[in-house]
C-alpha cells in the first residue's frame, strides 16, 4: 500500500533531480580532456602533458595552459593512454633477434615508462606507464611479404590495448580538478627510446564529469 503521503508528481521529481544535467549556476554532462605530445625518437626522456593549448582539436581540447578556466571543473573517472602509430614496413629481423617495429615500440615505451598525475603540487597517480590502457595489453598485427621467409619485408601495426571503451585505468576513487588548479600528466622513461618510424605521437585522456556554466 502507497503511503497518504505519497504524490507522484514529487516522485517523479525526485529522480528527476538524481539524474539532471542542469543547476542553477553549473551543468554537469559526461565529457574527456585530452593532450598529445610528440615523442622525439632517440631523445626524449620526460614528456608533460595538458600544459599548453594545441593547433587542432584532435590534439587537444585545452583552451587553457596546465588548467581548466575559471567556469570549468572535470572529474576523472578513468585514464587512457595511447600510442599513435601507422603501419609501417621494416627489415626482418634474424632469428633470435628482437623484431622492431610497431609492437617493439609499444613494449619499449611501455615496460620503461612512468606515469605520473600532479594536480596542483601533489601526485595522485604514479604507476609504471603499462598499466594505463587505450584498451588491455598490447594489441596488433604482423605480416610478411611472403617472397623471402629470411631476409623479406614485414609490417606490422598495434595499439597499447584492444580498442573497447571499457578497457581503460578506472579509478577507485575519481579525482576532481577544479576551476584555475594546475595539473598535469609526466611521463618518464629511464634512457631515450629509439622508435621504427621516429618520432611518434602520445595522447592522454581522461574520462569524466565535465562541470561548465549553464548555457
Amino acid at each position: 500500500m502507497l503511503p497518504m503521503n505519497f504524490n507522484p508528481v514529487n516522485e517523479s521529481l525526485r529522480a528527476y533531480n538524481e539524474y539532471r544535467t542542469t543547476y542553477p549556476d553549473v551543468e554537469i554532462i559526461g565529457g574527456m580532456l585530452w593532450d598529445t605530445v610528440q615523442y622525439v625518437s632517440a631523445a626524449s626522456v620526460a614528456l608533460q602533458f595538458f600544459t599548453a593549448t594545441r593547433a587542432t582539436p584532435d590534439l587537444s581540447n585545452m583552451d587553457t595552459p596546465s588548467m581548466l578556466s575559471n567556469n570549468k571543473g572535470f572529474l576523472i573517472r578513468a585514464v587512457r593512454f595511447r600510442v599513435q602509430q601507422v603501419p609501417r614496413a621494416t627489415t626482418r629481423a634474424a632469428d633470435g633477434a628482437v623484431q622492431t617495429g610497431a609492437l617493439d615500440n609499444i613494449a619499449q615505451l611501455l615496460n620503461t615508462g612512468f606515469f605520473q598525475l600532479m594536480i596542483g603540487a601533489k601526485p595522485y597517480i604514479e604507476l609504471p606507464l603499462w598499466f594505463v590502457p587505450s584498451g588491455d595489453g598490447i594489441a596488433g598485427t604482423i605480416f610478411g611479404d611472403g617472397d623471402n621467409p629470411t631476409t623479406g619485408v614485414i609490417a606490422d601495426y598495434a595499439t597499447n590495448g584492444v580498442p573497447a571503451p571499457d578497457n581503460v585505468l578506472s579509478l577507485s576513487q575519481p579525482l576532481f580538478i577544479a576551476p584555475m588548479v594546475n595539473f598535469a600528466v609526466n611521463l618518464r622513461w629511464q634512457a631515450a627510446i629509439t622508435l621504427v618510424g621516429g618520432n611518434t605521437n602520445l595522447q592522454v585522456l581522461f574520462d569524466g564529469d565535465l562541470m561548465r556554466p549553464v548555457q
